[in-house]
């Protein structure tokens, strides 16, 4: 066994110490051949209101210009899954994954804890740490690095553990050899997530982020299209049910990241929040954990677009 194959495994046994669900590692390189679909993609106008996805282009898809000399990225697979109360009919709902503090946080945290290691036990290495929050291909480095596959709705997932799970980056300037081989896709002829989907956002062709409630109540600023209404199914940030209903994720272990557990009064959010709406309690409330990025404005127009929406009501007016 080479001696970087060993370190490859050294750095992953660390990574799961440090509460990680999955590490793999890929040769950092130019993603040409990924550019034209992408951009294809674009041109197509799927990225709706999502600006920034046409910037930066170049540094997207060469993480050389995220860290320069980059040979090795390390992908990082964080489980966010923990047991929920059932839900009830009518409720107000949330995503699970914004249920805890926010992962940019805590993720970039550990991130940033593994590369110290790797600097102190392995050697020198520049690096950077990155989740969620550059210009990078995520899923698709994972993919690379065998993690898991690109599934029908768009999530990645993880043979026997699912999808429940969040990514972090590590791009190094030091080869790390693993020989790494790209899971193979294993949703086969798996339509679950496309039959549930409330707004029929999942298609053959992928998903269509403009029909998304996930987009919607999250990225999407201007009034929600009406050809929407009446099939929220109670969401007022994001959306689990391509999730809930994925086959690979019918026994899901529970995350190993304290920091990300729900917090209990977001579990057990009721109406009664958004009939009697207070931004101090808002704040009080969704403080430090993703649903800030919609704002106090964003939930209340989301709530507004519920099926069991208040009358006399409309607060679905860009944000």
């Amino acid at each position: 066994m080479s001696e970087s194959f060993e370190i490859a495994r050294s750095i992953e046994r660390k990574a799961l110490e440090l509460g990680f669900s999955a590490c793999g590692f890929a040769h950092a390189e130019t993603l040409a051949d990924r550019e034209p679909a992408y951009r294809e993609w674009l041109s197509g106008g799927r990225a709706g209101e999502m600006g920034y996805m046409a910037r930066n282009i170049d540094v997207r898809h060469n993480p050389a210009k995220l860290v320069v000399g980059a040979k090795t990225i390390i992908s990082l697979a964080a489980s966010y899954y923990f047991p929920l109360p059932p839900h009830q009919d009518g409720s107000p709902r949330i995503s699970r994954y914004a249920m805890g503090n926010d992962y940019h946080l805590v993720l970039k945290s550990m991130g940033h804890e593994l590369l110290a290691w790797i600097q102190c036990e392995i050697g020198p290495a520049n690096g950077r740490v990155f989740t969620d929050s550059a210009p990078l291909l995520e899923r698709e480095w994972a993919r690379r690095a065998g993690i898991g596959w690109i599934g029908k709705n768009g999530c990645l997932i993880l043979p026997h553990q699912g999808s429940w799970f969040f990514l972090t980056e590590i791009i190094l300037d030091r080869e790390i050899t693993s020989e790494p081989v790209p899971a193979v896709n294993r949703c086969g002829n798996c339509q679950k997530c496309m039959d549930a989907c409330p707004t029929q956002a999942i298609g053959i062709d992928g998903v269509d982020p403009r029909k998304c409630i996930s987009y919607l109540t999250i990225e999407h600023r201007s009034a929600i299209p009406e050809e929407f209404r009446g099939c929220w199914h109670d969401w007022v940030f994001g959306c689990d049910v391509c999730q809930d209903v994925c086959p690979w994720n019918n026994n899901p272990a529970t995350s190993a990241i304290n920091e990300l557990q729900p917090r209990l009064k977001l579990a057990e959010i009721d109406r009664s929040f958004f009939l009697h709406p207070d931004q101090d309690k808002f704040g009080e409330l969704f403080g430090g954990t993703p649903v800030e990025r919609a704002g106090w404005k964003g939930i209340l127009r989301n709530f507004s677009f519920l099926k069991m929406e208040i009358p006399d009501r409309d607060l679905n007016q860009s944000i």
